[in-house]
């Protein structure tokens, strides 16, 4: 769905930019925060990058930084457009941050395309900032409206990177930080050896792990971990 700020915004609870392991994404990373600043003024940025790269944390976190800074904000998840009015789009032009995700999902839709392009130009012409997040860089998005595509690639275009394991063992410390938990370092290697490697469903297993833990009044440890395992729960 199309999501407002100040009205009910189901953003994911860690979305932040505190907790958004840079990598090697430092300078893609401070663009995004300056995006957000109060009086920034008018800017397009498209980042691009694979599944679960944290494309969509960062979205919501710049949703999060804009909204504490006293602007309106629209977040537009292009994935999940089936059955929505591109006309939810009118009328935005008075907004802070509109922040389109999953760009790609649209290519090929003119209606959806057409609402895009409309909301770009009264970004530009009302001194909002547009912030948007494919899976495609711009040389695969052909399949977009040429007007569209020649004005997201006139703003800043910047690659997300996808963080290492060592960077993914680093997020997952840092993400069981933020909720309060000891996750030792031997434990994130046993976790990553172990399971699905995209941050995603790391995050998704250190959810249900916490949960387990809490259940069993236990630690995180790997001998608990393996007592999880061996009675059949699933992580």
């Amino acid at each position: 769905m199309i999501r407002q700020l100040p009205l009910p915004l189901k953003l994911r609870d860690a979305s932040s930019f505190e907790n958004f392991l840079a990598g090697d994404n430092a300078e893609l990373l401070a663009r995004v925060r300056r995006l957000v600043e109060p009086g920034a003024g008018f800017a397009c940025l498209l980042l691009w990058g694979e599944a679960a790269a944290g494309k969509t944390h960062l979205l919501e976190a710049a949703c999060r930084a804009a909204h504490a800074a006293g602007g309106a904000v629209q977040y537009v998840p292009l994935a999940e457009r089936a059955g929505l009015d591109p006309a939810l789009l009118d009328g935005i032009e008075r907004a802070a941050l509109v922040c389109v995700d999953d760009l790609h999902a649209a290519a090929g839709d003119r209606v959806w395309e057409e609402a895009l392009l409309g909301v770009y130009e009264r970004a530009r012409a009302h001194g909002g900032a547009l912030l948007l997040a494919s899976r495609l860089p711009p040389a695969g998005l052909d399949a977009l409206l040429p007007d569209l595509l020649t004005r997201l690639r006139a703003g800043l275009v910047y690659p997300l990177k996808s963080l290492d394991d060592a960077g993914k063992i680093a997020a997952l410390r840092l993400r069981a930080r933020n909720r309060g938990l000891d996750l030792p370092e031997d434990v994130a290697r046993y976790v990553l050896s172990r399971y699905p490697r995209d941050l995603h469903a790391l995050f998704a297993l250190l959810d249900r792990i916490d949960d387990a833990s809490l259940a069993a009044q236990r630690r995180i440890t790997i001998p608990f971990l393996r007592e999880l395992e061996k009675i059949n729960n699933p992580l």
